[in-house]
């Protein structure tokens, strides 16, 4: 039975891990049910850690946070829902101004937003919805997301303005992009979120909100003129001083992902053996997915030892080509071809994940780049791989 060790990345810890190792058995299972999907969990026994409490940090623990484009317009989307992850409201503000006329109704008529907002409550009673909100991965938090935008003064402000009369999209984005902050803000693995999914369930929410049926991006135009300013106030939101005076959660958010990567580059042989121990203990033949970090140590390790029971590496999102290229591959100096004993392997990307990489230039004839376009902006790009359900296609049409 052919083995496949899923090998995590920069960051990764428990229960983290054994979430994003269920996926991947999930996403497999129905294509190559004959394959057994092992865990090799190396962050605990060779990750990081801050192994004297924060003493080097300054201030450590005295100010801790209180929880509180292409030419079919694709990154240009991507763009607009990178920052509505970041604001999800930022479109609702920008349509309805503090001040501004109210609108002029018909004796008995109903104002647009009660329309809108009592068929936002009532979006969680569509079953079409609800599963494209759960393949989106966001289902749980819909409801909270849509009471959380409603509720909030600038939700309030929209409603009342003359834009709800045809903003059904406008508002199911930010439903949607509130229940994103809100998942990628919760305990466990970084959510594995599919732009397409996401994009399915917006364009179903809009359609069943009043003046929604019009179609999709009709009134996107004069939101994005005004994109670019927005984005400078942003920045300016995200000024040094709130990082400073942050400094303590901000190091517990990020030690441990860039402290794995300076770990493993200067003392990398605890990832490694890890690795190589899973392989030896698993049964052949052996297929290592590793994805980030643990592709860099799973390329050091083939080419550094003889491990004849990996018949194939796949690597996603991983930066184990710009290493050897920067001459800091740990396993193989710039100039030193691979070796023979390296197995067979395909290397995947998301043009959009800046952490992932290629490798055909750099190694030609011995890796083979696989594009894969999860249609989520970067961060999520990164980890989106998994919740793609192409990955799996490919997957199951390349392991022996």
């Amino acid at each position: 039975m052919t083995t496949v060790l899923f090998v995590h990345g920069t960051g990764v810890r428990e229960p983290g891990y054994g979430e994003s190792l269920e996926r991947v058995r999930e996403g497999l299972r129905p294509l190559r049910p004959d394959v057994a999907v092992t865990p090799c969990y190396w962050g605990g026994r060779a990750g990081s850690a801050l192994r004297s409490g924060g003493l080097s940090v300054p201030g450590y623990g005295s100010a801790r946070d209180v929880p509180g484009a292409e030419p079919d317009g694709t990154d240009g989307d991507v763009e607009l829902w990178g920052l509505l992850y970041l604001d999800p409201l930022f479109e609702l503000r920008l349509l309805a101004p503090e001040s501004g006329p109210r609108p002029e109704l018909a004796p008995g008529a109903v104002p647009p937003g009660e329309a809108l907002s009592a068929a936002a409550l009532a979006l969680g009673g569509d079953d079409r919805l609800r599963e494209l909100l759960d393949a989106a991965g966001i289902g749980a938090e819909f409801a909270g997301a849509v009471a959380a935008v409603l509720t909030s003064p600038d939700g309030r402000r929209f409603l009342r303005s003359p834009a709800a009369a045809d903003g059904a999209e406008e508002l199911a984005r930010a439903f949607t992009a509130e229940a994103v902050r809100r998942r990628t803000g919760s305990e466990g693995a970084p959510p594995a979120l599919d732009g397409a999914a996401r994009d399915a369930a917006v364009d179903r929410a809009r359609a069943l909100l009043p003046g929604g049926d019009a179609g999709a991006g009709t009134h996107r135009g004069p939101v994005t003129r005004r994109i670019g300013r927005l984005a400078g106030r942003l920045a300016l939101g995200l000024a040094s001083a709130q990082a400073v005076k942050r400094r303590s959660a901000l190091t517990d958010a990020a030690h441990p992902a860039a402290g794995d990567v300076l770990l493993y580059l200067a003392r990398g042989e605890a990832l490694r053996e890890t690795v190589a121990e899973a392989v030896r203990a698993a049964e052949p033949p052996v297929v290592l997915l590793a994805h980030s970090l643990g592709g860099i140590a799973s390329l050091d390790l083939l080419a550094t030892r003889d491990l004849p029971q990996v018949e194939l590496l796949v690597t996603v999102g991983s930066q184990a080509p710009f290493l050897y290229e920067l001459g800091a591959l740990p396993g193989l100096e710039h100039g030193v071809p691979l070796p023979a004993r390296v197995p067979r392997w395909i290397n995947v990307y998301d043009r959009r994940d800046l952490l992932g990489y290629v490798g055909a230039g750099v190694f030609p004839g011995r890796v083979e780049d696989v594009a894969l376009d999860g249609r989520q902006p970067f961060p999520l790009a990164h980890s989106a791989y998994f919740g793609n359900p192409e990955l799996y296609r490919l997957l199951a049409a390349e392991l022996p």
